[in-house]
Protein backbone atom coordinates (compact mmCIF):
# COMPACT_ATOMS: atom_id res chain seq x y z
CA UNK A 1 0.00 0.00 0.00
CA UNK A 2 2.92 2.59 1.00
CA UNK A 3 4.71 1.74 -2.19
CA UNK A 4 0.90 2.09 -4.01
CA UNK A 5 0.99 5.43 -2.39
CA UNK A 6 4.76 6.57 -3.25
CA UNK A 7 4.30 5.71 -6.78
CA UNK A 8 1.08 7.28 -6.97
CA UNK A 9 2.77 10.66 -5.76
CA UNK A 10 5.31 10.43 -8.52
CA UNK A 11 3.11 9.76 -11.19
CA UNK A 12 0.93 13.24 -10.05
CA UNK A 13 4.26 15.13 -9.76
CA UNK A 14 5.50 14.01 -13.13
CA UNK A 15 2.34 14.67 -14.91
CA UNK A 16 2.51 18.37 -13.13
CA UNK A 17 6.18 18.32 -14.70
CA UNK A 18 5.03 17.96 -18.19
CA UNK A 19 2.50 20.64 -17.77
CA UNK A 20 4.96 23.31 -17.28
CA UNK A 21 7.87 21.77 -19.58
CA UNK A 22 9.98 22.87 -22.44
CA UNK A 23 9.60 21.16 -25.39
CA UNK A 24 12.55 19.09 -25.70
CA UNK A 25 12.06 18.13 -21.36
CA UNK A 26 8.71 16.68 -22.33
CA UNK A 27 10.06 13.36 -24.36
CA UNK A 28 12.21 12.52 -21.37
CA UNK A 29 9.09 13.12 -18.78
CA UNK A 30 7.14 11.42 -21.10
CA UNK A 31 9.38 8.31 -21.07
CA UNK A 32 9.81 8.87 -17.04
CA UNK A 33 5.60 9.42 -16.68
CA UNK A 34 5.33 6.12 -18.89
CA UNK A 35 7.62 3.92 -16.57
CA UNK A 36 6.35 5.13 -13.47
CA UNK A 37 2.82 4.21 -14.77
CA UNK A 38 3.88 0.68 -15.40
CA UNK A 39 5.29 0.36 -12.33
CA UNK A 40 1.88 1.98 -10.45
CA UNK A 41 0.19 -0.30 -12.06
CA UNK A 42 2.24 -3.45 -10.98
CA UNK A 43 1.94 -2.14 -7.57
CA UNK A 44 -1.46 -1.84 -7.21
CA UNK A 45 -2.00 -5.35 -9.05
CA UNK A 46 0.09 -7.27 -6.14
CA UNK A 47 -1.78 -4.73 -3.40
CA UNK A 48 -4.56 -5.94 -4.38
CA UNK A 49 -3.80 -9.62 -4.70
CA UNK A 50 -2.55 -9.81 -0.86
CA UNK A 51 -5.29 -10.64 1.33
CA UNK A 52 -4.97 -11.78 4.94
CA UNK A 53 -4.94 -15.80 5.45
CA UNK A 54 -7.57 -17.42 6.22
CA UNK A 55 -8.61 -18.12 10.03
CA UNK A 56 -8.29 -21.74 9.86
CA UNK A 57 -5.16 -21.40 8.27
CA UNK A 58 -3.85 -18.86 11.27
CA UNK A 59 -4.71 -20.92 14.07
CA UNK A 60 -3.24 -23.96 12.32
CA UNK A 61 -0.36 -22.28 11.75
CA UNK A 62 -0.17 -21.37 15.39
CA UNK A 63 -0.73 -25.06 16.29
CA UNK A 64 2.40 -26.12 14.62
CA UNK A 65 4.58 -24.26 16.45
CA UNK A 66 3.30 -25.06 19.73
CA UNK A 67 3.78 -28.46 19.18
CA UNK A 68 7.30 -27.70 17.89
CA UNK A 69 8.33 -25.66 20.92
CA UNK A 70 10.30 -27.27 23.56
CA UNK A 71 10.44 -23.95 25.71
CA UNK A 72 7.77 -23.92 28.73
CA UNK A 73 8.21 -20.08 28.27
CA UNK A 74 7.73 -19.81 24.49
CA UNK A 75 4.96 -22.32 24.63
CA UNK A 76 3.11 -19.84 27.09
CA UNK A 77 3.60 -17.29 25.24
CA UNK A 78 2.01 -18.90 21.70
CA UNK A 79 -1.19 -20.00 23.83
CA UNK A 80 -1.85 -16.61 24.90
Amino acid sequence: MKKQLKAAKKVAALKKALKNADPEQKAAIKRKLAIAKKFLKKVAAKAAATRPKPIRARIAAIKAKLAKAKNPARKALLKK
